[in-house]
C-alpha cells in the first residue's frame, strides 16, 4: 500500500471518531441560557412592549404577550413589560421600574402619567426565579382603578403562585389580563371584612378614642387629687402634728436606717434601698469592698452579723449565701447574683413600715388598680386600631392608635408613680426630702462613710457622681474601702506603687447590683414616588418568587 493511499484511509477512519467525541464532550457540558442581552430588546420601539432581555421567553409567548399588553395600553395605559438578568432586592426592582418609566417616557403624551411597567430582575443562574415589580402611573395610581391595594393583588394574588410554579410567560399573561381588566372596569370590590375596618377606623373608632382619653384624663385627675390613707397606727396618740415634731429628729444619717429613709422618699420597695442596705454594713464594719483587678471589685465580710433583724438579717443572710466559705469573699462575677435573691428582703422591709403606719397594704388594690386597669383599656384599643390599619389598608385609624397608645402608657406610668405612703409615711418622709435636697446643694461635700449609702438609698446617685469621683481623685476614702496596689509603674529604673482611689471600683459594684436602664430575600416593597418624569406621582408594588 503506498503511502498516500495509508494516509487517505486513516483520515476516514479518524475523523468520524474525532467528530463521536465533540459530540459526547458537547452533551456532557451543562446547558446554560445565555444571559447575554438579544440584539432587539434596546428601546423604547414604536409599537412594541415586551422586551426580553433575559432570552428566556419563546416567540410564540412573546407575541402573545405583546397582545395581552397591546390590550392594556388600548385601555388607557402605555405598557413596557421588560425582563433583564440582575441579582436585586424588591426595593431595588421597583427602583429599576420606576427608572425605565422616566428614561423611556412611558406614557400617552408628556405629563399624562398614565403608563405602566412591569419588570423583572431574573436571577443568575436561575432565570425562573427572582423579583417582579409593577409601576403605575400618577392618573391610575392615585386617581384610576391601579390603586396601591390592586398592585399588591395583582402581584401576590394573581401572579405570584405562576411565576413560583416556573409558568412565567403564564405569570405575565395574567399579571397584564388582570390590568387590562381593571382599567376598563375597575378592580373587584373589597372584601366585606375590609369594608368594614374602612367604616369603622375613619370616624367611629377615634371618637372612641377621643372619649377614653378624656375618662382618662379626669381618672388621673381623681387619683391626683384623692390624699393617702392614714394608718390605724396613725390614728393613736396626738395626730400629725405630735408625729411630725417626733419625726423632725429623723432626718440625719444613723437616725433612721438608709433603707427606711428610701423607702419614704420612693414611695416603694426597690433594689436601691437594699443595696443602700450592704454599704450601709460596710460603714458599721460588717464588710468590706476591695479591689479584685483592673476592673473588678469584690466584698469581703469581716463580721458575724450578729444583731441583726428583719430585712437586714435577711440581707445578711443572702450575702452569706454567696460569699465563699473560705475566704467569705463574694466575687466580681457573682455580685450580680445577690440581686436574684433579695426578693425576701424586700417583702420584709415593706411588712416593717406598714407595721410602723408609713405604709398603706391596699394601696395596690385601692389607687393602683383603677390605673392599671386604664392602662390594659388602652393597650387593647391600641391593639384594635393596629389591626383595623392593617384590614382597612387606610391610615385613619392611626390616630386612634396614638391617643390610645399614650393614654395607656400613661395610665400605667402614673400607677406606677402613685406611692404606698400613708398620711404619717408622708410626714416621716418630709425631712428626708430636705436632707435630699441639701446633700444635692453643689456647696454640700458629701461624707462618704455615712452618706454614701443614703445617697444610693435617695436614688441621687447620678446628680452626686461628679462629687464623688472628684473626692476619690484627691485620694479622699471611705473607711470600709480596702484600698490595694493594684498598679505598679517603672520610674527611674525602681518600681513605684500607685494606690488606686474607691470610686472606679464602687461604680463596678453599684453597677453590678443595679438593674440595667431599659430605657431581604423574600421580602416585598410598595410606595408612591414623588420625583419628576413620567413616574411622578406614581406607585407600585415589588416582591420576589
Amino acid at each position: 500500500m503506498s503511502m498516500r493511499r495509508w494516509r487517505a484511509r486513516r483520515t476516514y477512519v479518524l475523523l468520524p471518531v474525532l467528530l463521536l467525541l465533540a459530540a459526547g464532550l458537547s452533551a456532557a457540558m451543562p446547558t446554560q441560557v445565555s444571559a447575554a442581552p438579544r440584539a432587539d430588546c434596546v428601546g423604547p420601539v414604536a409599537g412594541r412592549h415586551i422586551y426580553d432581555c433575559a432570552n428566556l421567553l419563546t416567540t410564540a409567548e412573546i407575541a402573545n404577550l405583546e397582545a395581552q399588553a397591546a390590550a392594556v395600553e388600548r385601555a388607557g395605559a402605555p405598557t413596557v413589560v421588560y425582563l433583564q438578568v440582575r441579582d436585586a432586592t424588591a426595593e431595588q426592582t421597583l427602583s429599576d421600574a420606576i427608572d425605565l418609566m422616566n428614561r423611556w417616557n412611558v406614557e400617552s403624551r408628556p405629563g399624562a402619567h398614565d403608563g405602566f411597567v412591569m419588570l423583572f430582575d431574573l436571577r443568575p443562574g436561575d432565570l425562573r426565579h427572582g423579583q417582579v415589580a409593577l409601576y403605575a402611573g400618577e392618573k391610575h395610581y392615585q386617581h384610576g382603578n391601579l390603586p396601591q391595594a390592586e398592585l399588591d393583588r395583582i402581584r401576590t394574588d394573581v401572579m405570584t403562585p405562576l411565576l413560583q410554579n416556573e409558568q412565567t410567560a403564564a405569570g405575565i399573561a395574567a399579571g397584564l389580563q388582570m390590568v387590562a381588566h381593571d382599567l376598563q372596569y375597575g378592580p373587584p370590590p373589597p372584601p366585606a371584612y375590609r369594608v368594614a375596618a374602612v367604616a369603622i377606623g375613619r370616624i367611629p373608632f377615634n371618637v372612641l378614642a377621643a372619649l377614653f382619653a378624656i375618662a382618662m384624663a379626669l381618672l388621673l385627675v381623681r387619683v391626683r387629687r384623692q390624699p393617702p390613707m392614714s394608718s390605724a397606727a396613725g390614728e393613736v396618740g396626738l395626730g400629725p402634728l405630735a408625729s411630725l415634731a417626733s419625726l423632725a429628729s429623723l432626718a440625719s444619717p444613723g437616725e433612721l436606717p438608709p433603707a427606711e429613709a428610701g423607702a419614704l422618699i420612693k414611695g416603694r420597695i426597690a433594689d436601691a434601698q437594699i443595696e443602700a442596705t450592704i454599704l450601709d454594713f460596710a460603714q458599721r464594719g460588717l464588710l468590706v469592698l476591695e479591689p479584685a483587678g483592673d476592673t473588678k471589685a469584690r466584698i469581703r465580710l469581716v463580721g458575724e452579723g450578729r444583731g441583726l433583724s428583719g430585712y437586714e438579717r435577711d440581707v445578711w443572710n443572702e450575702l452569706a449565701t454567696q460569699a465563699d466559705d473560705g475566704r467569705r469573699t463574694i466575687s466580681n462575677d457573682d455580685l450580680a447574683a445577690l440581686r436574684a435573691g433579695w426578693g425576701g428582703a424586700k417583702a420584709h422591709l415593706r411588712r416593717e413600715l406598714i407595721e410602723r403606719g408609713w405604709y398603706d397594704p391596699d394601696a395596690a388594690a385601692t389607687r393602683r388598680r383603677p390605673l392599671y386597669i386604664a392602662g390594659a383599656l388602652g393597650m387593647v384599643g391600641a391593639a384594635a386600631a393596629l389591626l383595623l390599619i392593617i384590614l382597612s389598608q387606610e391610615g385613619w385609624a392611626t390616630i386612634g392608635l396614638v391617643i390610645f397608645l399614650v393614654a395607656g402608657v400613661g395610665a400605667f406610668v402614673r400607677g406606677y408613680q402613685v406611692p404606698d405612703t400613708t398620711v404619717e409615711g408622708e410626714i416621716a418622709a418630709a425631712p428626708w426630702r430636705g436632707y435630699r435636697e441639701s446633700v444635692m446643694d453643689r456647696a454640700y461635700e458629701p461624707k462618704l462613710d455615712t452618706d454614701l449609702p443614703y445617697i444610693v438609698a435617695l436614688e441621687i446617685v447620678g446628680k452626686l457622681a461628679p462629687r464623688l469621683k472628684a473626692a476619690s481623685e484627691r485620694g479622699y476614702s471611705p473607711s470600709w474601702f480596702r484600698a490595694g496596689r493594684d498598679t505598679e509603674t517603672r520610674a527611674g529604673g525602681g518600681r513605684m506603687a500607685q494606690t488606686v482611689g474607691f470610686y472606679p471600683y464602687w461604680i463596678v459594684f453599684h453597677s453590678a447590683v443595679t438593674p440595667a436602664s431599659h430605657g431581604s430575600a423574600g421580602g416585598s416593597a410598595s410606595g408612591g414616588y414623588s420625583g419628576a418624569g413620567a413616574a411622578g406621582g406614581g406607585g407600585g408594588s415589588s416582591g420576589g418568587f
